[in-house]
Protein backbone atom coordinates (compact mmCIF):
# COMPACT_ATOMS: atom_id res chain seq x y z
CA UNK A 1 0.00 0.00 0.00
CA UNK A 2 2.59 2.31 1.32
CA UNK A 3 5.04 2.49 -1.90
CA UNK A 4 2.64 2.47 -4.87
CA UNK A 5 5.16 4.89 -6.63
CA UNK A 6 4.89 3.92 -9.82
CA UNK A 7 3.09 5.62 -12.89
CA UNK A 8 -0.19 4.13 -10.79
CA UNK A 9 1.01 5.47 -6.88
CA UNK A 10 -1.38 7.69 -6.92
CA UNK A 11 -4.04 5.39 -8.12
CA UNK A 12 -4.25 3.60 -5.27
CA UNK A 13 -3.28 6.29 -3.28
CA UNK A 14 -6.46 7.90 -4.00
CA UNK A 15 -8.17 5.69 -1.56
CA UNK A 16 -5.30 4.95 0.70
CA UNK A 17 -2.90 7.70 0.78
CA UNK A 18 0.36 6.33 1.78
CA UNK A 19 3.58 7.71 2.08
CA UNK A 20 7.33 7.55 1.05
CA UNK A 21 11.14 7.79 2.18
CA UNK A 22 13.35 7.16 4.90
CA UNK A 23 16.57 9.07 4.32
CA UNK A 24 18.19 11.24 7.03
CA UNK A 25 17.98 11.09 10.46
CA UNK A 26 16.78 13.40 13.16
CA UNK A 27 19.24 16.08 12.29
CA UNK A 28 17.70 15.99 8.84
CA UNK A 29 20.72 14.54 7.02
CA UNK A 30 20.20 13.17 3.64
CA UNK A 31 19.87 9.38 2.39
CA UNK A 32 22.59 7.33 3.12
CA UNK A 33 23.36 4.06 5.22
CA UNK A 34 22.40 4.23 8.79
CA UNK A 35 24.48 2.76 11.20
CA UNK A 36 22.20 0.59 13.93
CA UNK A 37 23.68 0.86 17.45
CA UNK A 38 23.42 -2.76 18.16
CA UNK A 39 25.63 -3.20 14.89
CA UNK A 40 23.17 -5.11 13.07
CA UNK A 41 24.69 -4.70 9.56
CA UNK A 42 22.14 -7.02 7.58
CA UNK A 43 19.14 -5.12 9.13
CA UNK A 44 20.98 -1.47 8.69
CA UNK A 45 21.54 -2.28 5.10
CA UNK A 46 18.19 -3.03 4.08
CA UNK A 47 16.83 -0.27 5.84
CA UNK A 48 19.06 2.20 4.17
CA UNK A 49 18.23 0.34 0.77
CA UNK A 50 14.74 1.35 1.58
CA UNK A 51 15.20 4.65 1.79
CA UNK A 52 17.26 5.19 -0.75
CA UNK A 53 14.55 3.56 -3.31
CA UNK A 54 12.14 5.78 -1.99
CA UNK A 55 14.11 8.97 -2.37
CA UNK A 56 14.79 8.20 -5.52
CA UNK A 57 10.80 8.17 -5.86
CA UNK A 58 10.59 11.22 -4.04
CA UNK A 59 13.21 12.97 -6.78
CA UNK A 60 11.92 11.80 -9.73
CA UNK A 61 9.88 13.54 -12.62
CA UNK A 62 6.74 11.47 -12.66
CA UNK A 63 4.77 10.82 -10.10
CA UNK A 64 6.62 12.64 -6.88
CA UNK A 65 4.34 13.01 -3.92
CA UNK A 66 5.71 16.41 -3.22
CA UNK A 67 5.05 17.16 -6.83
CA UNK A 68 1.31 16.52 -6.16
CA UNK A 69 -0.81 19.95 -6.62
CA UNK A 70 -4.32 19.05 -7.69
CA UNK A 71 -7.33 15.95 -7.37
CA UNK A 72 -9.54 16.05 -10.11
CA UNK A 73 -12.76 13.81 -10.36
CA UNK A 74 -15.56 13.61 -13.09
CA UNK A 75 -18.74 11.28 -13.79
CA UNK A 76 -19.19 11.89 -17.70
CA UNK A 77 -22.19 10.65 -18.75
CA UNK A 78 -22.22 7.33 -20.97
CA UNK A 79 -23.46 9.08 -24.03
CA UNK A 80 -20.45 11.80 -24.61
CA UNK A 81 -17.04 12.91 -23.58
CA UNK A 82 -15.44 14.17 -21.01
CA UNK A 83 -12.46 17.20 -21.73
CA UNK A 84 -9.58 17.46 -19.90
CA UNK A 85 -8.41 21.31 -19.89
CA UNK A 86 -5.37 22.71 -19.12
CA UNK A 87 -4.55 26.89 -18.26
CA UNK A 88 -0.72 27.22 -17.39
CA UNK A 89 -0.68 24.69 -14.89
CA UNK A 90 -3.32 24.40 -13.63
CA UNK A 91 -6.02 21.31 -15.14
CA UNK A 92 -9.89 20.82 -15.09
CA UNK A 93 -12.63 18.79 -16.58
CA UNK A 94 -14.99 19.84 -19.19
CA UNK A 95 -18.14 18.69 -20.72
CA UNK A 96 -17.48 20.65 -24.30
CA UNK A 97 -14.12 20.60 -26.40
CA UNK A 98 -12.86 23.70 -25.58
CA UNK A 99 -9.47 25.46 -26.76
CA UNK A 100 -7.71 24.42 -24.10
CA UNK A 101 -8.99 20.81 -23.80
CA UNK A 102 -5.53 18.85 -24.05
CA UNK A 103 -7.18 15.60 -24.46
CA UNK A 104 -10.66 13.38 -24.20
CA UNK A 105 -12.18 10.61 -22.72
CA UNK A 106 -14.95 8.74 -23.74
CA UNK A 107 -16.75 5.40 -22.26
CA UNK A 108 -16.69 2.55 -24.34
CA UNK A 109 -17.84 -0.63 -23.06
CA UNK A 110 -15.89 -1.57 -20.17
CA UNK A 111 -12.94 0.59 -21.49
CA UNK A 112 -12.34 4.05 -21.98
CA UNK A 113 -11.42 5.52 -25.70
CA UNK A 114 -8.76 8.89 -25.29
CA UNK A 115 -8.08 11.45 -27.54
CA UNK A 116 -5.18 13.31 -28.06
CA UNK A 117 -6.25 17.30 -28.16
CA UNK A 118 -3.42 19.08 -27.56
CA UNK A 119 0.06 19.03 -29.31
CA UNK A 120 2.31 17.59 -26.01
CA UNK A 121 0.15 14.41 -24.75
CA UNK A 122 0.99 11.00 -24.51
CA UNK A 123 -0.60 8.11 -22.52
CA UNK A 124 0.88 5.16 -21.10
CA UNK A 125 -1.52 2.28 -19.86
CA UNK A 126 0.34 -0.23 -17.29
CA UNK A 127 4.42 0.38 -19.07
CA UNK A 128 3.19 0.55 -22.36
CA UNK A 129 2.72 3.69 -24.75
CA UNK A 130 -1.16 3.81 -25.68
CA UNK A 131 -2.01 5.69 -28.69
CA UNK A 132 -4.85 8.36 -29.37
CA UNK A 133 -7.95 6.55 -30.08
CA UNK A 134 -6.85 3.75 -28.13
CA UNK A 135 -8.78 2.02 -25.51
CA UNK A 136 -7.48 1.91 -21.73
CA UNK A 137 -9.00 1.17 -18.51
CA UNK A 138 -7.60 1.10 -14.88
CA UNK A 139 -4.62 2.62 -14.13
CA UNK A 140 -2.80 5.34 -16.69
CA UNK A 141 -1.32 8.29 -16.63
CA UNK A 142 -1.30 11.01 -18.94
CA UNK A 143 1.54 13.49 -19.99
CA UNK A 144 1.32 17.14 -20.87
CA UNK A 145 3.54 18.91 -21.99
CA UNK A 146 5.47 18.49 -19.00
CA UNK A 147 3.25 17.70 -16.31
CA UNK A 148 2.32 14.19 -15.53
CA UNK A 149 -1.07 12.85 -14.26
CA UNK A 150 -2.13 10.14 -12.81
CA UNK A 151 -5.50 8.44 -13.38
CA UNK A 152 -7.61 5.78 -12.26
CA UNK A 153 -10.20 5.18 -15.16
CA UNK A 154 -13.51 3.10 -12.96
CA UNK A 155 -16.57 1.99 -14.12
CA UNK A 156 -18.22 5.33 -14.12
CA UNK A 157 -15.65 7.77 -12.68
CA UNK A 158 -12.35 9.25 -13.85
CA UNK A 159 -9.98 10.09 -11.10
CA UNK A 160 -6.84 11.98 -11.67
CA UNK A 161 -3.47 13.52 -9.96
CA UNK A 162 -1.78 16.30 -10.91
CA UNK A 163 1.91 16.08 -10.30
CA UNK A 164 4.07 19.20 -11.56
CA UNK A 165 7.96 19.47 -11.36
CA UNK A 166 7.45 23.02 -11.38
CA UNK A 167 5.94 22.69 -7.90
CA UNK A 168 8.30 25.12 -5.44
CA UNK A 169 7.93 22.37 -2.65
CA UNK A 170 9.22 19.67 -5.42
CA UNK A 171 11.85 21.92 -6.50
CA UNK A 172 12.91 22.87 -3.03
CA UNK A 173 12.80 19.17 -1.68
CA UNK A 174 15.95 17.68 -0.44
CA UNK A 175 15.24 14.80 2.03
CA UNK A 176 12.49 13.41 4.29
CA UNK A 177 13.52 13.70 8.38
CA UNK A 178 13.72 10.36 10.30
CA UNK A 179 14.72 9.62 13.72
CA UNK A 180 17.49 7.90 14.03
CA UNK A 181 17.12 3.87 13.09
CA UNK A 182 16.70 2.13 16.25
CA UNK A 183 16.30 -1.78 16.76
CA UNK A 184 14.79 -1.66 19.70
CA UNK A 185 11.96 -0.48 17.82
CA UNK A 186 11.52 -3.43 15.56
CA UNK A 187 9.64 -5.36 17.74
CA UNK A 188 8.53 -9.33 17.73
CA UNK A 189 4.96 -9.21 17.68
CA UNK A 190 2.31 -12.00 16.92
CA UNK A 191 -0.46 -11.66 14.51
CA UNK A 192 -4.15 -13.08 15.56
CA UNK A 193 -6.55 -13.20 12.98
CA UNK A 194 -10.28 -12.46 13.43
CA UNK A 195 -12.57 -15.32 13.10
CA UNK A 196 -14.98 -13.24 11.28
CA UNK A 197 -13.54 -10.18 9.64
CA UNK A 198 -15.85 -7.28 9.25
CA UNK A 199 -15.71 -4.12 6.86
CA UNK A 200 -15.04 -1.02 8.74
CA UNK A 201 -15.34 2.56 7.76
CA UNK A 202 -12.23 5.34 8.04
CA UNK A 203 -12.47 8.60 7.69
CA UNK A 204 -10.23 10.65 5.38
CA UNK A 205 -8.57 13.78 5.34
CA UNK A 206 -10.69 14.95 2.29
CA UNK A 207 -13.81 14.16 4.69
CA UNK A 208 -14.77 11.11 2.59
CA UNK A 209 -14.88 7.50 4.08
CA UNK A 210 -12.69 4.86 2.71
CA UNK A 211 -13.82 0.59 3.51
CA UNK A 212 -11.58 -1.93 4.47
CA UNK A 213 -11.49 -5.45 6.37
CA UNK A 214 -10.73 -5.53 10.09
CA UNK A 215 -8.64 -8.54 9.22
CA UNK A 216 -6.07 -9.62 12.52
CA UNK A 217 -5.52 -8.19 15.78
CA UNK A 218 -0.97 -6.78 16.31
CA UNK A 219 -0.12 -8.20 19.92
CA UNK A 220 3.61 -7.13 20.61
CA UNK A 221 5.76 -5.41 23.64
CA UNK A 222 6.97 -1.65 24.25
CA UNK A 223 8.68 -0.32 27.01
CA UNK A 224 7.43 -3.31 29.13
CA UNK A 225 3.69 -3.29 28.47
CA UNK A 226 1.32 -5.21 26.25
CA UNK A 227 0.15 -3.33 23.04
CA UNK A 228 -2.00 -3.85 20.55
CA UNK A 229 -3.21 -2.29 17.02
CA UNK A 230 -5.63 -3.69 14.51
CA UNK A 231 -4.04 -4.89 10.90
CA UNK A 232 -6.75 -4.20 7.91
CA UNK A 233 -6.66 -5.33 4.64
CA UNK A 234 -7.97 -3.78 1.19
CA UNK A 235 -8.62 -6.42 -0.80
CA UNK A 236 -8.57 -10.30 -0.36
CA UNK A 237 -7.60 -10.78 -4.09
CA UNK A 238 -5.12 -10.05 -6.49
CA UNK A 239 -1.80 -8.09 -6.24
CA UNK A 240 -1.86 -6.72 -3.17
CA UNK A 241 -4.14 -9.67 -1.34
CA UNK A 242 -1.28 -10.57 1.15
CA UNK A 243 -0.98 -6.73 2.20
CA UNK A 244 -1.51 -5.64 5.93
CA UNK A 245 -2.04 -1.94 6.41
CA UNK A 246 -1.19 -1.05 9.67
CA UNK A 247 -2.21 2.79 10.75
CA UNK A 248 -1.59 4.58 13.70
CA UNK A 249 -1.22 7.33 16.23
CA UNK A 250 1.28 8.03 19.34
CA UNK A 251 2.17 10.17 21.75
CA UNK A 252 4.72 11.84 19.14
CA UNK A 253 1.74 12.62 16.76
CA UNK A 254 1.32 16.29 16.06
CA UNK A 255 4.15 16.96 17.76
CA UNK A 256 7.15 15.26 16.23
CA UNK A 257 5.32 13.13 14.10
CA UNK A 258 2.41 14.28 11.74
CA UNK A 259 -0.14 14.91 13.46
CA UNK A 260 -3.35 12.72 11.50
CA UNK A 261 -0.79 9.51 12.04
CA UNK A 262 1.30 7.53 10.80
CA UNK A 263 1.00 4.20 8.26
CA UNK A 264 3.52 0.52 8.70
CA UNK A 265 2.81 -1.98 5.42
CA UNK A 266 3.13 -5.58 6.47
CA UNK A 267 3.62 -8.60 4.57
CA UNK A 268 1.00 -11.48 5.54
CA UNK A 269 3.15 -14.15 7.03
CA UNK A 270 2.29 -17.93 7.02
CA UNK A 271 1.83 -18.01 10.77
CA UNK A 272 1.39 -15.80 13.22
CA UNK A 273 5.32 -14.57 14.11
CA UNK A 274 6.40 -11.48 12.13
CA UNK A 275 8.69 -8.36 13.49
CA UNK A 276 6.49 -4.73 13.18
CA UNK A 277 9.33 -2.45 12.79
CA UNK A 278 8.81 0.95 13.78
CA UNK A 279 12.02 2.37 11.57
CA UNK A 280 9.63 1.89 8.46
CA UNK A 281 6.72 3.62 9.69
CA UNK A 282 6.19 6.47 7.36
CA UNK A 283 3.68 9.52 6.65
CA UNK A 284 0.39 9.97 4.38
CA UNK A 285 0.62 11.40 1.12
CA UNK A 286 -1.39 14.37 2.68
CA UNK A 287 1.61 15.18 4.60
CA UNK A 288 2.94 16.62 1.33
CA UNK A 289 0.06 17.91 -0.99
CA UNK A 290 -3.39 18.83 -0.33
CA UNK A 291 -4.27 16.42 -3.42
CA UNK A 292 -4.22 12.95 -1.38
CA UNK A 293 -6.71 11.33 0.20
CA UNK A 294 -5.46 9.58 3.15
CA UNK A 295 -7.34 7.59 6.02
CA UNK A 296 -7.31 8.51 9.53
CA UNK A 297 -6.09 5.66 11.84
CA UNK A 298 -9.16 4.61 14.23
CA UNK A 299 -9.50 5.08 17.31
CA UNK A 300 -8.61 1.53 18.25
CA UNK A 301 -5.05 1.83 16.91
CA UNK A 302 -3.83 5.01 19.22
CA UNK A 303 -0.80 4.12 21.33
CA UNK A 304 -0.28 5.57 24.96
CA UNK A 305 3.69 5.37 24.02
CA UNK A 306 6.15 7.14 21.81
CA UNK A 307 7.10 5.85 18.97
CA UNK A 308 10.46 8.10 18.29
CA UNK A 309 11.30 5.68 14.84
CA UNK A 310 10.44 6.14 11.68
CA UNK A 311 9.38 8.78 9.71
CA UNK A 312 9.06 12.58 11.39
CA UNK A 313 6.51 15.36 10.18
CA UNK A 314 7.69 17.30 6.96
CA UNK A 315 8.95 19.70 7.12
CA UNK A 316 10.55 19.90 10.13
Amino acid sequence: MRHLLSSSLALALLSLGCAAPESGDAAGAGPGTPEAEDGDGEWAAELAAHREEIHGKFVSYGPSPIAGTQRLSAEPPASRPVYLTREDRTFAFADAPVPAAALSLAKEGSGWTWEKRGDEVSCTAGEEPAESGSTVSGDVSFDVSGIHLGCHLGADEITCIVYDPERPEKKAFEHLVYYPPDRSYAVPARLVRIAEPDEVEMLTSLGRKSTFVRYARIHFQLEGREQTLTAYKSTYAGEWSDSLFVPFRDTTSGQETYGAGRYIDLVEPEGEALILDFNRAYNPLCNYSPAFNCPIPPRENRLAVAIRAGEKTYPH
